[in-house]
């Protein structure tokens, strides 16, 4: 997985979660509470799973570009640097959620920012932009507000917290990388002793036994 990668699932995501959840809207504000939520745990789900699957095929490319760095394998020196961008690397899991948080995050602070300042009218377009962009984080607050017509505690926090939160499940999954890629190796191995042994047994009962001749 590239950072590339994780930014377009996690843009991806989240424009659906926001088109969702403005149907939702026109429902009321319970229906829009409730499956807002539950929306937004299943897109959290999602992330987390799709970065779990970045994360296994990143080991793989790692395994590739380990064996390409081996002067003895075969596959010495056939790994491009494309390739190996896409390795499996903590800090390539750090690079993608702050890339996917970035235009989020930068929004929020603007309309921070003029609001406090009373920049007039860009404090107005910042915040409908604002609230437009965490959107699928509203349902989360209306327990507690449901108005937005001001800066409050509550809204920089939804504002500040929101832009990161599909980027780490996503990461979260793919720091499983590494587990799942020994797993399956080990399966791997395993299938093939398994047919090894099996192969040998069949082997050994096909064989024909040797006749005595009468006496």
């Amino acid at each position: 997985m590239s950072v590339k990668d994780m930014f377009k699932t996690n843009a991806v995501t989240v424009v659906l979660l926001i088109v969702l959840n403005i149907a939702l809207f026109t429902l009321g504000t319970t229906p829009w509470m409730v499956l807002g939520l539950i929306c937004l745990a299943g897109a959290m789900f999602i992330s987390y799973r799709q970065g779990m699957g970045f994360g296994h095929e990143a080991c793989s490319v790692l395994d590739t570009v380990r064996r390409a760095s081996d002067p003895e394998s075969p596959a010495y020196g056939q790994v491009d640097d494309d390739v190996a961008r896409r390795a499996w690397s903590a800090s390539t899991g750090v690079k993608g959620v702050l890339a996917s948080a970035l235009a989020p995050y930068v929004v929020g602070c603007a309309y921070i920012v003029l609001t406090l300042l009373k920049v007039h009218p860009a404090d107005m377009v910042m915040r409908l932009v604002s609230w437009v962009v965490a959107l699928p984080y509203w349902p989360a607050m209306l327990p507690f507000s449901q108005t937005f017509d001001r800066l409050t505690p509550a809204v920089a926090a939804v504002l500040m917290i929101s832009p990161f939160v599909l980027p780490l499940c996503t990461f979260a999954g793919y720091m499983q990388g590494p587990k799942l890629w020994a797993k399956s190796e080990k399966a791997m191995a395993e299938g093939r002793r398994r047919a090894k042994a099996k192969s040998r047994v069949v082997r050994k009962k096909g064989t024909p036994r040797s006749q005595r001749p009468e006496i």
